[in-house]
């Protein structure tokens, strides 16, 4: 039976070691860059990271070297698939928090969210009883709001990292599993998967994590999360493009009033040039029309969402191709198929505004169709670039009040 009390004398000395802590992370880098990773591949698996520990990235200067990076590529490996992690990171944040960071990511558009507190909360020494309820609260919250995966991390052994082998850090480590034996029997109630993270190896010598310790936990992760996400792949949601959202979301980007941007002028170039067609785009597209923050060989300044080809990619689960447009009853009869642009071949990719809504798309025309395959190709360069896009658009985003 676990024992639910804390000793006074347990809570005044975590006092102390959490002042210690906190010396020791100010001195270690922690990632500063885009709060997302990627793997290359079609049928992407997009995951949601959140929290504080792990997730952190501590002892790393990006979040590609980091937990997002280190699952985007072992879920790549397991699956055959493409990953996209994004990651919510607080370096304090316990089951308390958790609720609030996922509202402010939008976590229902990931097939799967993965939690991180433990060691935040046995820092704290929060008393059991109180913390499971609020666990089993988080877990069923996360779950409810269509069928995706959850993952709750347990707490790595507090005493691997050698500044923390100490007297203090003996203590944190005790009630750490005790905090994982009670996350062990929530997760079990609530469907949720509990991934218990060893201690990587020789992390004892080391007063840092490395690139190899996260690459190392995150194949933990998706040894139990691969084979959940594949029994849920037949009841995944297709993306749906609603105006008004589109609108709220350009418009906290400040879009519509934002001029040329090189880094953009240059991934749109990249793709006319490796793809071979005679314009490409990164289009914008509000409620009512579709117009280019990017463009290179474009003759049009916007045109009306009716004849948009992106409103139709931003509903896709991984891009759009259509090989000729004239055999295709959605834009046969389209302007730009039978009038002067004369433009057949389109291949488009979706791209999202920070808080997951799709705001538009990168894609090329082209004046001659081409083979599906080839298309289908064309989708693989073109997913790469806008999510190179996507990253650049992501530095735009105002910082939250």
């Amino acid at each position: 039976m676990v024992d639910d009390r804390v000793p006074l004398s347990h809570r005044m000395a975590m006092r102390l070691w959490r002042a210690h802590v906190t010396a020791v992370r100010s001195r270690l880098v922690r990632p500063v860059d885009g709060r997302q990773a990627y793997a290359a591949g079609r049928r992407t698996i997009r995951v949601l990271l959140v929290g504080s520990g792990p997730v952190m990235g501590w002892g790393v200067g990006s979040h590609d070297l980091g937990l997002p990076g280190a699952v985007a590529r072992a879920l790549a490996a397991a699956t055959g698939r493409g990953a996209v992690v994004d990651v919510v990171p607080h370096p304090s944040a316990g089951v308390a928090r958790l609720g609030k960071l996922l509202d402010q990511a939008g976590f229902e558009r990931y097939d799967a969210v993965v939690l991180s507190a433990a060691v935040a909360d046995a820092l704290r020494m929060v008393e059991l009883p109180g913390w499971a309820a609020e666990l089993r609260k988080l877990l069923e919250r996360a779950r409810s709001c269509g069928p995706r995966t959850v993952v709750w991390l347990g707490a790595q052994p507090i005493l691997s990292i050698k500044s923390y082998d100490n007297a203090g850090g003996r203590i944190a480590d005790q009630h750490a599993q005790r905090l994982n034996a009670v996350a062990r029997e929530v997760c079990r109630e609530t469907g949720a998967l509990y991934v218990g993270l060893t201690a990587p190896e020789h992390s004892e010598q080391r007063r840092r994590r490395t690139p190899a310790d996260y690459l190392f936990w995150a194949r933990q992760i998706v040894d139990a999360l691969a084979p959940a996400l594949q029994e849920r792949e037949a009841q995944r949601a297709v993306p749906t493009a609603d105006g008004a959202e589109r609108v709220e979301a350009i418009e906290r980007l400040k879009l519509s009033r934002r001029g040329g941007d090189s880094r953009l002028d240059g991934i749109v170039s990249t793709a006319k040039r490796t793809l071979g067609t005679e314009i490409a785009m990164f289009t914008v597209l509000d409620d009512r029309s579709e117009w280019p923050l990017a463009s290179t060989g474009a003759v049009l300044d916007s045109i009306p969402i009716e004849q948009s080809a992106c409103i139709h990619t931003i509903q896709t689960d991984d891009g759009m191709v259509v090989p000729n447009a004239e055999e295709d009853e959605r834009f046969a009869t389209n302007a730009l198929v039978t009038g002067p642009a004369g433009l057949h071949y389109y291949a488009g990719y979706p791209v999202e505004a920070p808080d997951g809504t799709r705001i538009g798309a990168l894609c090329v025309f082209g004046r001659a169709p081409r083979d599906r395959a080839d298309g289908e190709a064309d989708l693989d360069v073109l997913r790469e670039l806008a999510l190179l896009a996507q990253r650049e658009l992501w530095r735009w985003e105002p910082p939250k009040a």
